[in-house]
């Protein structure tokens, strides 16, 4: 049906209407009319004004405009601005507005905004000292709300609590749902809480649930835990996972361990498949509950290790770790608790143990990380004691090379033992790995050599001297250890990479500081680094970085050759014969 189609079919109906009421005195017409307007039938209550003034002879009157200017609640129909025009009308037919009429206004400005009308109505009533009703302050709070003036509306709202008036629940609830999408959630919960307490029945579950979402999408706690009380664990409301995930993560911010156990319950009666996103939240909720529960929190890491899912990740004990690095005192009696639940017969994983090693490693403490380390084996499950050797992964021996980097002096000879010990247990090596082992030698080669430039007896300084060397040599044979691995070679094998592809590569600040110091000491192999450096980075390799700031690494090189043989680049001769330990220990790696 086309718009002309229905509008001749709303015009036949009406005059039909209209024809029907021809019999019934006027009296009944105004009844009649007082009624449509209630319901908001604006067409109808314009055909039946018209019929009474064209029909029955009556005049324009007071009580038919309030019955037209109150048919336009219709959200569909009506509109401010008609009333607008309503009241024009008045005016020029010298009709002045009532109670009824201010009030018929209110509820339309409640219905189609109009912030300059309603003042101008409120103000007039305050002139020609209207009262205005209970249902009139109301409809002038929900205007409000609907104008997105929350503050003035919740200044109306209390004013008229204040005053002892009866709130209408839809009001409150309109107030409620209005201050959700708004994100203000306190003031949301403040409504709530209110009815609540004073024991009102029959509120929305749609409005709780609406105040569950919201309130814990924005992570607060007070609206969240009153909803999950007194709703979801009463069976009244059920909640959908995400939201449930979300309650978890206020929970955790919270610190708020009964409310995380009850979401736990909650979708474990569901049949939720537990992700580790879960447990991490959980981890987080006893670390933040007040005093921390330190051992509820690596417990759950042995809960997840029982679990059908893959071992528990670094990034599942980031938030242990911050806590642990936070209180450093904290980490000898982590991991005595992980040796009692071993006790228990507990399934310890790696990741927990990593978690212990890696704070002593941010302490420096490289003695007692090495001895978790030797106790790994300790922690193997009863069932896999001879069949498996240790529990220690790549982890733990990246996290011990980065510690015998960090110690003071630098430890290569425990580094060395450590690279050992890994193909020794059949322990596949990463990119990290080779990184860290080219740091630990370029460091203490560097410390040598710094110390070599000390004051001391010729002896001792030429020793000094040939050690930094001996070691930086080492750093480059790891350089090009590491270069002999692709990405499809087996790194605990040697192996050259295929023609046209590129080795791994360590991280763009280690083949810096590499070439860097290599000049220093006028090795000419840190040109082959350099063009190394450059050769993975015209390829996309090293994170790009080599793009960015490839020129300057350049220019560090050159600098630092410059100085050790006075040259520039490769140009002016040998500069093994600048530096004689260098051409032997290039001679020695060929």
């Amino acid at each position: 049906m086309s718009p002309t189609q229905r509008a001749a079919h709303w015009h036949q109906q009406n005059v039909r209407e209209v024809q029907a009421l021809q019999k019934e005195p006027t009296p009944y017409l105004y009844t009649r009319l007082r009624a449509l307007a209630f319901k908001g039938r604006t067409r109808k209550c314009r055909y039946l004004v018209e019929y009474i003034i064209k029909e029955r002879k009556e005049k324009p009157n007071v009580q038919l405009y309030n019955a037209l200017i109150l048919s336009n609640v219709s959200h569909e129909d009506g509109g401010a601005w008609r009333v607008s025009d309503y009241l024009d009308e008045m005016r020029e037919a010298g009709l002045q507005p009532e109670v009824g009429t201010c009030h018929a206004v209110l509820k339309v400005v409640a219905v189609h905004p109009d912030h300059l009308l309603r003042a101008d109505i409120l103000e007039y009533m305050r002139t020609r000292w209207y009262q205005l009703s209970e249902e009139g302050a109301h409809d002038v709070a929900a205007g409000l709300l609907r104008e997105g003036l929350f503050e003035q509306a919740m200044h109306r709202i209390e004013g008229m609590q204040r005053a002892g008036i009866q709130m209408q629940g839809w009001l409150l609830d309109m107030a409620v749902h209005m201050l959700c999408t708004a994100g203000e959630v306190e003031e949301a919960y403040r409504i709530m809480r209110q009815r609540y307490d004073t024991g009102e029945l029959n509120i929305s579950r749609t409005l709780w649930y609406t105040l569950l979402d919201t309130g814990s999408s924005y992570r607060h706690h007070a609206s969240t835990a009153l909803i999950w009380n007194s709703q979801v664990n009463t069976a009244y409301l059920n909640p959908a996972s995400g939201v449930c995930l979300n309650v978890l993560t206020t929970a955790a911010k919270a610190g708020d361990a009964v409310l995380a156990t009850d979401v736990f319950t909650h979708l474990s009666k569901r049949g939720t498949a537990f992700t580790p996103a879960h447990y991490q939240l959980l981890i987080d909720c006893y670390l933040a509950a007040n005093p921390p529960d330190l051992k509820r929190a690596l417990s759950i890491l042995t809960i997840m290790a029982l679990e059908k899912m893959a071992d528990p990740s670094p990034a599942e004990t980031r938030s242990l770790y911050i806590h642990l690095r936070s209180q450093p005192s904290l980490v000898a009696e982590a991991f005595t608790i992980l040796r009692a639940l071993r006790a228990e017969d507990r399934k310890i994983p790696i990741a927990a143990l990593n978690l212990i090693i890696e704070c002593y490693v941010e302490q420096k403490n490289l003695a007692e990380a090495m001895k978790v380390y030797k106790l790994i084996h300790t922690f193997i499950p009863a069932s896999q004691i001879g069949t498996l050797k240790t529990l220690a992964n790549i982890e733990t021996f990246n996290l011990l090379l980065r510690g015998c980097r960090l110690a003071d002096p630098p430890d290569e000879a425990l580094a060395s033992f450590l690279v050992s010990e890994l193909l020794a247990l059949r322990v596949k090596p990463t990119a990290l790995t080779y990184d860290r082992l080219i740091l630990v030698f370029v460091q203490a080669g560097t410390l040598a050599l710094e110390s070599a430039k000390q004051p001391n007896e010729p002896v001792i300084v030429e020793a000094r001297r040939k050690k930094g060397i001996e070691l930086l040599d080492w750093a480059f044979r790891h350089f090009t250890d590491m270069q002999a691995v692709s990405g499809t070679t087996n790194p605990t094998k040697s192996a050259t990479p295929q023609e046209g592809t590129l080795g791994w590569m360590p991280r763009f600040g280690t083949v810096e500081r590499l070439a860097v110091q290599l000049a220093e000491v006028g090795d000419t192999r840190c040109w082959d680094v350099l063009q190394t450096g450059e050769d993975h980075g015209a390829k996309g390799g090293l994170e790009h970085a080599w793009e960015a700031k490839g020129k300057w690494v350049r220019r560090n090189v050159e600098e630092a050759w410059r100085g050790a043989t006075g040259e520039d680049g490769l140009t002016g001769g040998d500069p093994a014969d600048i530096v004689p330990e260098a051409r032997a220990v290039a001679a020695a790696a060929a």
